[in-house]
């Protein structure tokens, strides 16, 4: 009896430090690249209007590429892996645009496409005080199991800038809803029969977020030829969210789980208040030449409430473009 409440235990460790470390609320709440290239195509071009363009690239990091809202990367942690992400997007002079993309990475399966993403957006353009963008992403996970899959399908997210001051300030909103798994397995031998025990969990979760920033845009153009430029925009982020995560078990022992459940020791549900959850700081390098864009970016992220967790995350991304 004793090696099966071990086993929950387990369950429950290794479940709640997924949880903490998924949840990790943080975001780039920087100037969206594709907004930034639009306005160095912008000045390269001497007519000096929006444009109808197609956007294809790849994104090579060490964690799961979100096409708009940033801050999905940061909840996802980074990896030891390197992830590829293609993706391919129409954007209309208007600002409305569409954006798919998928996830792919060489995990226990070999290299394969874990997740596809779509994206329907629209920027403001043009306007002189203001950088507004409004966003919604929905991820298609084919393995909800995968540590590497986004614990969030639906992702709601705006963010507005004021452009005419030296050092931009910045607020960014975000609503995110979705679901992912674990499961935990144990054989053990009980009066002298050997058993077979699982607990396949289900964690639901919703959370909300307010990004306040304060960035700024170095810009060069002309530096190899008429047709180049280069955007450096380094940020510094407070993030602010919370959250909450309803807990389903399936398992083949019910009795086990009723007795702990009412003894406490198996949450049903986990609530996190809204609180200042980390501090971060993103720099970013965009260097547009003909149709080619060229893209390398850092953020370093630390996590402020009490965890088991590393409290630093690093990750980073290096993406290549091409504009039709």
């Amino acid at each position: 009896m004793h090696k099966i409440v071990y086993f929950f235990i387990s369950i429950l460790f290794l479940t709640g430090s997924c949880y903490a470390q998924n949840n990790r609320a943080s975001s780039l709440n920087k100037k969206d690249s594709l907004e930034i290239l639009n306005e160095l195509m912008s000045m390269l071009d001497s007519s000096d209007k929006p444009i109808n363009y197609i956007y294809a690239n790849i994104s090579i990091g060490n964690r799961l590429f979100s096409v708009k809202n940033a801050a999905l990367n940061a909840k996802q942690g980074s990896t030891n892996k390197l992830i590829y992400s293609p993706a391919i997007g129409y954007f209309h002079k208007s600002g409305l645009g569409f954006t798919a993309g998928a996830n792919i990475l060489n995990d226990v399966n070999g290299l394969d496409v874990n997740q596809y993403s779509a994206t329907p957006s629209y920027d403001l353009i043009g306007n002189t005080n203001i950088s507004f963008g409004l966003s919604y992403t929905h991820y298609f996970v084919k393995d909800k199991f995968s540590s590497f899959s986004s614990p969030i399908q639906n992702d709601l997210y705006a963010s507005l800038i004021y452009k005419r001051t030296w050092l931009r300030p910045g607020v960014a909103l975000g609503y995110s809803a979705g679901e992912y798994n674990d499961a935990r397995y144990k054989d053990t031998v009980i009066a002298g029969i050997k058993r077979h025990f699982y607990d396949s969990v289900n964690f639901k979760l919703k959370a909300f977020s307010i990004m306040l920033s304060v960035s700024h845009q170095f810009v060069w153009y002309g530096l190899l030829s008429k047709s180049d430029g280069l955007v450096c925009s380094p940020t510094i982020m407070a993030n602010t969210g919370s959250g909450k995560t309803t807990i389903t078990h399936k398992t083949n022992a019910v009795a086990l789980l009723g007795f702990l459940t009412k003894r406490g020791r198996v949450p049903k549900l986990q609530n996190d208040t809204f609180e200042l959850q980390s501090l971060g700081c993103n720099l970013n390098f965009n260097y547009s030449i003909g149709h080619v864009t060229l893209e390398p970016q850092l953020y370093v992220d630390y996590y402020l409430p009490a965890t088991d967790s590393k409290r630093f995350t690093q990750v980073f991304s290096f993406n290549v473009g091409y504009t039709f």
